[in-house]
This record gives structure tokens, sequence and C-alpha cells, in this order.
């Protein structure tokens, strides 16, 4: 009996259900906007038709003589600059709702969307947005198409949209509330804007410290963190509303042409961080063409068709990329701190760049998401550029400021101590050797160390010690070991020096700034240096002599010579003379 009553009861639910489909039929297609669910994306099947020479209007398109195709949100459509993309949507609002309604693109780099939707009257009315089209007539300025639906009751509307682009494209498109909608800008604006702010704070900080240093890196950098900030703007659709408002040409081209741009002074910016030519020059060199050439790729813009123009900027970008992943490997690889943090924080940024030029040639999904992915990682990635600039060029002070107590480090100085560099100069020659790699080693000596000392203090004399120090350690890269071998006495090994010249023009550098006086000392004080040098490369001294025979060079130089830098020469060589012993008789 129960079984009875449970069939009866679902025999008159069916029957009402079918009595409330039939006097509001809905397809398959249409998609309900309820109140409950305020945001939407269409995941379901869409129906397109892509009109090629553009030659429909809206009146053909709704007038049913299009044979719409039905296919998935996701897919991509072969489009160029002739054709027409067109997307039917049919969407109702049940009765009992009441939330206004939105329909947004979020890709800001789409050259033309339009929706037309049909107002009371039956006429089609049209909103136009894409990074072609100005900021002014857009029915809602902001970072991508954004448009107001009209819902004026509960039975289902036809949306078109008709898409303009001048490459193959996937077409994400969203639904949301006005409330909700207004939230999503809110968020978005201001997530860009912490970015944005962060990638500028690295800008800025590295301009202050160009005009107090005046190092050219600090000045690279400062401009590369503007380019930075205005790729992440571009392809996030900001620098189309602030800044190419009024000249929609460029923004359409700037968001191809901008990112190849970064991608190669990235590479250039890597290269001058991590001195990749002291133990890979033909990498160095083979980098350096590769950021040039995909800097001068964007110039395809000018002379050929846009679409080949971006697929040869695309392919200079993606191998660009590549060969960045490969200096990154190669730096950490050689066990430099300053390269396992990049690695750390480029590895992610080069991943979601490479991702996304997949998606512009169609080679994997679509992921509209991707680009607050790349954001959010080159803004992650903003302190561990900070972090690597401070160690590479001015975080010198601390070697005046510690005094750690490690076996390997003098107490004083913080330079390797006489047995360690002792070790670093060995391995360092063996390199040579194998490698034929140029070497060249240096002896300092602050002549006047005990002149100062007698005149003055211990405690002044250290400290001139400590300011000769940094004023050594300022013609010295990060992978350059330097060592306190005496009282005054500094030994510099230098890989990459090939020419007497070179090394020179940095001594000369050192002799120089010695004689500048040393802030807060009353009378004025100044360092006098002496520096003998070899070069190892071309004159093979052993290691575990090298060092004496430059003490003995160093101790012939009197105090006021107007040579303070001589080079240890090598040893000439007689022939020997041969014997002819007479054969007994």
């Amino acid at each position: 009996m129960p079984s009875l009553l449970g069939r009866l009861l679902l025999t008159i639910f069916c029957l009402c259900g079918s009595l409330a489909w039939a006097n509001n039929p809905l397809t398959d297609d249409v998609i309900v906007l309820n109140d409950n669910v305020p945001a939407v994306q269409v995941s379901a099947d869409v129906k397109s038709w892509i009109d090629e020479g553009s030659h429909a209007a809206i009146a053909l398109i709704a007038g049913g003589a299009v044979n719409f195709k039905s296919g998935r949100a996701e897919d991509y459509y072969q489009l160029n600059k002739f054709d027409t993309l067109w997307i039917k949507l049919s969407v109702k609002r049940p009765m009992g709702n009441t939330a206004q309604w939105t329909l947004n693109v979020p890709l800001p780099f789409l050259d033309s969307v339009t929706l037309y939707q049909a107002d009371a009257a039956g006429r089609w009315v049209a909103q136009r947005a894409g990074d072609s089209v100005g900021q002014s007539e857009w029915p809602r300025q902001g970072l991508y198409a954004d448009f107001e639906l009209t819902l004026a009751d509960s039975t289902p509307k036809d949306l078109y949209l008709q898409i303009r682009n001048f490459k193959q494209v996937s077409v994400p498109i969203r639904l949301a509330t006005f409330q909700q909608r207004e939230m999503q800008r809110q968020l978005e604006l201001l997530g860009m804007g912490l970015m944005l702010g962060a990638l500028l704070s690295l800008a800025i900080l590295s301009l202050l410290r160009y005009v107090e240093h005046r190092k050219a890196i600090d000045g690279w950098a400062a401009l590369f963190g503007l380019l930075i900030a205005s790729t992440i703007g571009q392809i996030n659709g900001v620098m189309n509303v602030f800044v190419w408002a009024q000249l929609p040409e460029i923004g359409n081209y700037a968001s191809g042409v901008v990112p190849v741009v970064t991608v190669g002074c990235a590479l250039l910016f890597i290269r001058n961080i991590f001195s990749l030519h002291v133990h890979y020059r033909w990498f160095d060199r083979f980098l350096s063409s590769v950021g040039w050439g995909t800097i001068a790729s964007v110039v395809a813009y000018a002379v050929v068709d846009r679409f080949i123009a971006d697929w040869i900027s695309n392919v200079f970008m993606i191998f660009a990329i590549l060969i960045g992943i490969v200096a990154t490997y190669l730096s950490r690889r050689d066990g430099s701190v300053v390269g396992r943090w990049l690695m750390f924080a480029l590895l992610p940024v080069f991943s979601t760049i490479l991702y996304m030029v997949g998606e512009a040639v169609g080679l994997v999904p679509t992921l509209w998401q991707m680009r607050y992915l790349t954001s959010l990682g080159v803004a992650i990635a903003i302190p561990v550029l900070l972090y690597a600039l401070s160690q590479l060029t001015h975080d010198r002070k601390e070697l005046v400021v510690r005094a750690n107590h490690l076996p390997t480090q003098d107490a004083l100085t913080g330079l390797l101590t006489p047995e360690v560099f002792q070790t670093h100069l060995e391995t360092a020659v063996q390199r040579a050797i194998d490698h034929r790699e140029p070497l060249a080693l240096v002896m300092v000596r602050v002549t006047n160390h005990e002149h100062i000392r007698q005149a003055y203090s211990d405690t002044t004399a250290e400290q001139c010690l400590l300011r000769a120090v940094v004023k050594i350690q300022r013609i010295l890269r990060d992978v350059d070991p330097a060592g306190r071998v005496g009282t005054a006495e500094f030994a510099l090994l230098m890989e990459g020096v090939a020419t007497r010249q070179a090394l020179t023009e940095r001594m000369v550098k050192l002799i120089g700034s010695g004689l500048i006086p040393l802030p807060g000392l009353v009378p004025e004080v100044t360092l006098h240096f002496h520096a003998v040098c070899v070069m190892l490369h071309d004159n093979p001294v052993p290691p575990g002599r090298v060092l004496d025979d430059l003490r003995d060079l160093m101790a012939g130089m009197s105090p006021h010579t107007r040579r303070p830098i001589r080079f240890l020469e090598a040893l000439p060589t007689e022939a020997s003379q041969m014997h002819s012993q007479a054969e007994p008789a």
C-alpha cells in the first residue's frame, strides 16, 4: 500500500511539472540567471558562426539566415583580421528575481567585442568595447569588455556577441549581477594597484640607490622595474584605461609588443646579475644575442602582416624564456646564493609567461586567470630581486659591521683567511689550466698603515683597514675571492681579466679612491695603496709560491714610488748548451 501511494504522488508531481514546462518551456542552451547564484561563467555549449569577410549585419544574424554551430565554450576560434565571430546566447531571469545582470569577456587584448540585445521596441541595441576602441566609446570603462543586460521580464532573451581579433582566440564569457560585478571590479583594481605599487617601489628604490651610489646596475634595475610595471599593466588592461585611452591604435599593438620587449630586457638584466661570462663566456655572449634579438623582433610589426609578426615575436619570446631558465640553472649550479633565490623567483614567472604564449598559439587550454597568476608571480619576485641587488651591489657594509668568527673569515675585515684563500687560488689555477680561462692575482698593501697607527691609534688604523676593504670590494665582483694575507696586505683573485690594461685600470681606480680623505677623521687621512700583479694565464707561477714572489716584489718598492702598480715578470730562460764528447780511440 505505501508503495502504491508513493507511485501515485510521483505521477501527480510529473504531471504538474509537465504543465509548468508547457507554460514556460526552456531549451538546454538557455542560461538561467538566478539571484541566488550571483556569478556564472558560461561552460556549456554555445552557438557560434564565423563570418568570413565580415559582411553580415545583426539583422541578418538575428533573422535566422545563419547556421549557428554548437561547440564547447572553451574552444579556439580560427580568426584573422578579415573575419568576425558571432556567438549566440539565450538567457532567462526567472520570475521573482530582480537583480540587474552584466556580461563581461575578461580578455583585455581582444580587438573588438560588441554585444547586441533587443530593446522593448524590438530594435537591436549595440554596446561596443575592445582594445582597438577608445575608452570613451565603452559602455563601462574598465580593464576589459563589460556590458549591462536589459532583462525586462522572465521570458528568454537572445544575446549576440560580435568579436573581431587578428588571430585565433578562445572567448571566456562571464555573467554576474551588478552588485557582484562591482565587487569583482574593485577586487581586480585593488589587486592591480598592489602589484603595480610593489613594482614601482622596486623602480623607485633602485633609482634612489643609483642616485646615492652611481652604480649602473641600479639605473638599469629602475628602468627594468618600470618596464615590468608597464607590461603587467598592459596585459591586464590597466594601460589601455589610463595611458592609451585616447590612442586605441597604440594600445592594440602594445599588447603584443610590450611583453616581447620585456622578456628580451629580462635576459639582458639577468646577464648583468649572474656574471656568467666568468665560467660560461660563450653562453654569456649567446645570452646577450638572444636578448637583443628578442627586442629587435618587434620590428616585424612594422614590416609584415600583424599575424605573421606576432608569430615571429612569440617564437623569439619562447626561445628567450627557455634560455633564461637555462641561465638561471647555470648560475644556481655554480653555487651562487643569489642564483638560488633568483631561480626561486624567476622560474614561476617564466613558466606562467610560457603558458600564456602557449595559449596565444593554441597549444594549451585557455585560462584567462593565468595573467593574474603571472602578475602575482612577478609581485612575489620583487622582494627577491631587491635582495639580489642588495647582495650584488651595495651590501658591502656587511663587511664593516659583521664580526663573525667563522674559521674561514678574518675576524676584522670579513675577508678570507690566508689558508682558505690559498685553497681558492689552487682551485682557480687548476681551472684556468683545464679550461684556458684568464686569471689574475693581485696583492694590495696599505703602505701608510703603520704611520697611521703610530700617529693616531690602533683603533684609527683598524678603521682605515676596514675602509680599505670597502674600497677594494668596489673593484671586485661578487665571484672574486679576496683574502687578508698580512697586517695590511690583501690578496685578490680576479677570474676573467685577460689583459694587463684591464687590470691596471682597476688598480688605478683603487689607488685614486684611496687618495680621497676618509670622512670623520681630523686631520684628514688618506690611504696609500701599492699593488703587485701577475697574469697567471701568461705567467703560470705555481700557486704554492706565487704569494711569496709577489711579497718579494712588493718589498722592493719604495713607499714613495711613482710606480705603485707592478707586474711579476716571467723568469728569463736560457738555451741549454749542447756538449759533444769525443769517442775514445
